[in-house]
Parts: C-alpha cells; structure tokens; sequence
C-alpha cells in the first residue's frame, strides 16, 4: 500500500488531467452552434432514458415481474426456430414468417388457443405481483390502469360501507320511535277504563 508521499504525485498528476479537461471541454462547446449544442442535448436525454429503461428493466426482472403474453406467431416461432431454414437469424424469421403464412386455419388456431391460455396466465400472475408491489411500498411499478381501478374499488367499498351504516341508524331510529310509542299507549290505557268505569256507574 502507497503511503501519502508515494500517492502525491499521482494525486497531482490527477488533479492536472482534471483541469485541463475541464478547459478542453469550454474550448470544445464554445465553438459549437445552437444547432449542434441543442442535437447534443437530445442525445445526452435520449442515452440517459435508455440507461433508465435499462435499469428499470433490470429492477422488474429481480422482482419477478411475469412475462408478457406471447402472440400466437411468437409461440410458432419459439417452438420451429431451430428446424427453420436459414443461417442468420434474420433468415430463419423470414423463412418461420413464410410457414406462418403458409398454415391452414385449424393449425393456427392451436397456437391462437396457446395464445389466449398465454394471456390468462399473465393476467393472472400481474394480478399476484402487483397486489405485493403493493404491500413492500412500490405502488409507482403498477400500471395506471389498475391503480384506477383499485380507487374505483376503494370508493365503491367506501360508499356501500357508509350507505350501510346510514341503513343501520334509520332502522335504529325507527324501532327506538315505535318504542315509545307502545309505552305512550300502555300508560294511557288504565286512566281511559277508570273515566270508563265512572260513567257506566252514573
């Protein structure tokens, strides 16, 4: 290991390279257009979403995201591509797009079956995935499309929840007013049979 002595050089010979890149780079841009400055800057966003397209892929594959329903010509394909004419894979496509084309009805709607099967599969395991996105925090990897869902699910819950409880208290309200009422009809009654009782003996 160096000691601090042995690093310095090094350290400045760093320092150097650092600096002078720095006024390489103003010497460079300074001599750009606006033209060449602005189509620098779309390539620097359009690298920097390809990086994050890349990474995203990434993080949804090491959270086992499904994989995406196959067509019924990709199941075709995957299942000929080693027997299909052809060297280059660019070949053996044109040659399986060839077959493809070439199949009778009823052989292709073993694949479009396949297909549909496919789909079920997908649906059903998204499903799964994005209910436990949801429970470790990472709502932001769940389609807009379910998460619209989950809110309309979520109201519609919330109303019949309320509606349920307003149903509860008018039900409430009504046997506690019939109650009363029986007790206002119970200790009437014995005062209208004595009035009764003085007037049959008149």
């Amino acid at each position: 290991m160096l000691s601090p002595e042995q690093k310095k050089p090094f350290e400045e010979a760093f320092l150097r390279a650092r600096e002078q890149f720095k006024v390489d780079l103003e010497h460079y841009q300074a001599q750009l257009t606006p033209a060449q400055v602005q189509q620098q800057a779309l390539e620097r966003r359009q690298r920097m979403a390809k990086r994050m397209a890349i990474r995203k892929k990434r993080e949804l594959t090491n959270l086992g995201k499904p994989k995406r329903p196959r067509s019924p010509f990709n199941i075709f394909m995957s299942e000929h591509f080693e027997e299909a004419r052809g060297v280059t894979t660019q070949a053996k496509m044109k040659s399986l797009l060839n077959d493809w084309q070439n199949l009778f009805s009823h052989q292709k709607q073993v694949y479009t079956q396949l297909a549909e099967d496919d789909k079920i599969r997908y649906k059903n395991e998204m499903k799964s995935w994005e209910d436990h996105m949801v429970e470790i925090g990472r709502e932001d990897l769940i389609r807009e499309q379910t998460l619209s869902n989950k809110k309309k699910s979520a109201k519609t819950a919330a109303a019949k929840k309320q509606t349920k409880k307003a149903t509860a208290k008018a039900k409430k309200g009504s046997a506690t007013g019939k109650a009363k009422t029986t007790r206002k009809t119970t200790k009437s009654s014995p005062a209208k049979t004595v009035r009764s009782t003085h007037k049959s003996k008149t």
